[in-house]
């Protein structure tokens, strides 16, 4: 056999394995009360073994098709930044001690 054929037959096999084991591993059972971890990847399980995710929109556009016309972007001047902070308008003194 050469080797793009069993590339395709490793993909292949891959691909058809992929299904029994999504489903080998069920979610956990979150209607039974008790402590379940959320961080195990259950919804790609879930993702993987349901057809909800897989369907045509039937949204029409109702707007049509678009025309984008480009235009020139106008670069604006270079902003100055003050070199020195400004200084505060009210003067305040040092706390006092505690004592």
């Amino acid at each position: 056999m050469d080797r793009r054929a069993s590339i395709v037959v490793v993909l292949l096999g891959a691909l058809l394995s992929l299904a029994p084991l999504a489903h080998a591993s069920p979610p956990d059972a979150t209607w039974i009360p008790g402590f379940y971890d959320d961080a195990d990847y259950d919804d790609v399980v879930l993702a993987v073994t349901s057809a909800v995710t897989v369907f045509e929109s039937g949204v029409i556009d109702p707007l049509g098709p678009v025309v984008v016309r480009p235009c020139p972007i106008i670069p604006s001047g270079p902003r100055t930044v003050p070199a020195d902070p400004l200084e505060s308008l009210s003067c305040r003194a040092p706390p006092l001690p505690l004592s």
